[in-house]
């Protein structure tokens, strides 16, 4: 049993690592917004870049931190009924809804991600409506990871919630974050 505990931790630095990455290009991203601000109020010089950076940064930064806040349980959700029932059913539902609806969407869209990201990256491809027109796959790529880490996670989440509907429960709980 101490083994599936201590995969479960290593899925769960896979999150801790992607909202690392999200840190920091959020970090980036600020500094790209601050640069396009001085730029055009002080020098009236605006960029033609800023706002697709801030854009593309933006869609992987959310995307890099859900799987650490699925770990956290800060997602938003609407659980004033399952906090009426008993903790193992409620371990079942959430199992459930993992495994049967979340994980099989999520696996789809993943899969649709990592392929056009890596398709993105073999072609060159453009962000035609941009008038600056980058390349896409950074963007594309931020999303796909992000998505595969948030795959992983459910995948542990889902084991967590099994566990727990057997009345196992993780006896060092991860504490990175």
């Amino acid at each position: 049993m101490s083994r599936i505990w201590s995969v479960l931790r290593l899925m769960d630095r896979v999150g801790s690592v992607t909202a690392a990455v999200a840190i920091g290009l959020l970090a980036v991203m600020i500094a790209c917004t601050l640069y396009e601000i001085v730029s055009r109020h002080f020098f009236n010089a605006p960029t033609i870049w800023s706002n697709d950076v801030s854009t593309m940064l933006n869609g992987s930064v959310f995307l890099l931190g859900a799987a650490y806040t699925l770990r956290r349980d800060g997602h938003v959700r609407i659980d004033f009924l399952i906090g009426a029932v008993p903790a193992r059913l409620r371990h079942l539902i959430q199992a459930v809804f993992f495994l049967v609806l979340f994980l099989p969407a999520l696996g789809y869209g993943t899969y649709f991600a990592v392929t056009k990201a890596w398709r993105a990256w073999e072609r060159g491809t453009l962000e035609t409506a941009s008038a600056w027109e980058p390349l896409i796959w950074p963007f594309l790529t931020g999303i796909a990871i992000g998505l595969v880490g948030l795959l992983i996670q459910v995948v542990a989440e889902s084991v967590r919630h099994l566990l727990a509907v057997g009345g196992h429960s993780d006896p060092a709980p991860s504490s990175d974050g």
